[in-house]
């Protein structure tokens, strides 16, 4: 069953951090409007983005300095959330605020808190050091997806549909019956890994790691549910060096799912890798595969999100899903986030919007 809404508890990324900037910037984060900025030193700052006295957005206001003043009735705000002034009265009503959120900015990505305030230092935020290490080469890009946070999840927990979905991007050995699944489970985190024979390199891999074309060696897959923010996918292929100690050649995929809504997403994705990094034609020929492979998977998940609208999620009378061994892992990944969202209910943890202010 796909899960209602998306959890609070959780950190999940706003904008890489060259978005971030000095203009006001609107986002929604699990249903949570949110206006960003950084102040004059550089500290990214977001904030509920609702003026305190009436309902007019603060990204649609001014930022002067590290001074944020609404568009419609001048309250201003500094980058706490606390009012400083109201342009009719020399006293700021009791209780002014606006709320503002817990903000870090790691590895290139500005992370956001959703939940409530007091936990976000009791959470980790996902550790993707290959985005910003040198020795490894990144391409990415961003797209909105009509279709709930666990929908992705899901997606991503199963390599076994991107033969069906999108064959051109698919390797060899993924045609074949795959080997065996082992999966991990933690409280919080789910990880699978396969071990697939030798089969033969994509073209574009072979002449990046200057091997023959046909060449076919070892491939190694883990998948790392880290977070309802974050999947990882390890690839890695085992290079035979002949006496010397094998070594492997990664790609690590970077799927960051930040919830809009219950039914929308924004997915920003990011391929790595640690061979060819020098190589532009290799950094070319992956931003054209997996462009349209986002896309195209974006669109099968709004056609599912779609399909629950409409005739509702399985687990109803009329529906019914039948689930596979490949299904395992994101089984799992339900369970986790059906008891995170069950904590959050039981200890009534739902953040609040805004605090309210007099007017």
């Amino acid at each position: 069953m796909t899960a209602p809404r998306p959890p609070a508890d959780c950190w999940y990324v706003l904008a890489p951090s060259e978005s971030v900037g000095r203009t006001l910037r609107p986002y929604r984060v699990a249903g949570l409007p949110l206006v960003v900025f950084r102040t004059v030193t550089g500290q990214a700052v977001a904030l509920h983005d609702r003026c305190v006295h009436r309902p007019y957005p603060l990204s649609a206001g001014r930022l002067d300095g590290d001074e944020l003043s609404c568009g419609l009735c001048g309250f201003v705000y500094g980058p706490d959330g606390q009012c400083v002034r109201v342009p009719t009265q020399s006293r700021v009503p009791v209780g002014a605020a606006v709320r503002a959120y817990p903000v870090r900015e790691e590895q290139g990505l500005v992370w956001v808190w959703a939940g409530e305030p007091g936990r976000a230092r009791l959470h980790r935020r996902p550790d993707l050091p290959w985005l910003v290490q040198d020795g490894w080469t990144t391409v990415g890009g961003g797209v909105v997806v009509d279709a709930g946070f666990l929908l992705l999840h899901e997606s991503f927990a199963d390599v076994t549909k991107i033969p069906v979905l999108v064959p051109e991007v698919s390797p060899a050995v993924l045609q074949a019956a795959p080997p065996p699944l082992d999966v991990e489970v933690t409280e919080t985190t789910v990880s699978l890994s396969r071990r697939y024979p030798p089969g033969r390199l994509p073209d574009w891999q072979a002449r990046a790691l200057g091997q023959p074309a046909g060449t076919e060696l070892e491939h190694l897959q883990e998948g790392h549910f880290l977070s309802p923010a974050a999947w990882v996918d390890y690839w890695d292929i085992v290079l035979d060096d002949g006496p010397a100690q094998p070594r492997q050649a990664r790609m690590r995929f970077t799927q960051l799912v930040t919830p809009v809504s219950d039914r929308v997403s924004r997915l920003l994705w990011r391929v790595s890798r640690d061979f060819g990094t020098d190589d532009r034609v290799t950094t070319a020929q992956l931003t054209e595969m997996f462009v349209p492979y986002y896309a195209t998977l974006a669109a099968a998940l709004a056609t599912m999100q779609a399909a629950i609208d409409e005739d509702g999620p399985a687990g109803e009378v009329s529906v019914r899903e039948v689930s596979v061994s490949a299904d395992v892992a994101a089984l799992r990944v339900r369970q986790i986030v059906q008891a995170m969202l069950a904590e959050e209910t039981a200890t009534g943890r739902r953040p609040q919007a805004a605090r309210a202010g007099a007017g």
